[in-house]
């Protein structure tokens, strides 16, 4: 995934076919200056920090034109990671600045209850992937979906990890990758058709993320050999 103004370089605008050589410009242009860049390695031994985006949604996603590039936007949410919280004024500003910044329905658990002696860090970002991938699957955030089918709070839904497909409830049909169902026309069944036909391993991918302790998710790199495995079964047409 490709960040603007930390990634590659050199290629052609990647986020709107319209833009401007303004837009051009600005998406190219790195998020620290030279001068930023040398004070960060002398802070840091020359070790690279890393970063958490706190907002990853389906929203924040574009699209290259070549059609095979995710650009991750809105850098208005990114902290610096692991964030120790070391004290309740902090647990209390990152919690408000998660509040201000990060989508609800996306947001972590850790950030809607941030403590003091906790660590916040890009597992975060694992979680809202989790979530983002469910909403391609299914058409929202899954705590959204339990939300509604509840009538409770988000908040609460989030918290206690309380979610599920659609085909997993109380006397759902179960049909594990069985394809679509044949009865006739309309969105919703249409909808239904496709949440039926989520393979095994792709719902493995958003049960490990959708973990509410975060040292129970995977890291940015398990998750990726998760994601490649699950490439290599997919039927060529589906992937």
């Amino acid at each position: 995934m490709v960040v603007p103004g930390g990634g590659k370089r050199g290629g052609k605008n990647t986020v709107n076919r319209g833009a401007d050589a303004d837009d051009e410009q600005e998406q190219g242009r790195s998020l620290l200056t030279e001068d930023e860049r040398v004070t960060q390695a002398r802070e840091t031994g020359g070790k690279r920090r890393s970063y958490a985006h706190r907002d990853i949604k389906p929203g924040n996603i574009m699209i290259s034109d070549s059609g095979d590039e995710p650009i991750l936007m809105d850098l208005g949410s990114v902290a610096e990671s692991p964030l120790p919280i070391t004290s309740r004024s902090l647990a209390i500003a990152t919690q408000d600045t998660a509040a201000e910044h990060s989508t609800m329905p996306y947001r972590a658990p850790e950030l809607f209850d941030v403590k003091t002696g906790t660590v916040i860090d890009t597992k975060v970002d694992i979680w809202s992937m989790g979530c983002t991938l469910y909403a391609c699957l299914v058409g929202k955030s899954p705590f959204e979906m339990r939300s509604d089918e509840t009538g409770g709070s988000l908040s609460i839904c989030v918290l206690s990890g309380d979610w599920r497909f659609p085909d997993e409830g109380p006397g759902a049909k179960k049909n594990k990758g069985k394809g679509p169902v044949s009865s006739g026309g309309g969105a919703a069944q249409a909808a239904q058709a496709d949440e039926e036909g989520i393979s095994e391993p792709i719902r493995e991918v958003v049960r490990r993320c959708l973990r509410v302790e975060p040292n129970e998710r995977p890291d940015i790199d398990e998750l990726i050999a998760m994601v490649e495995a699950v490439l290599e079964v997919l039927p060529e047409d589906a992937a």
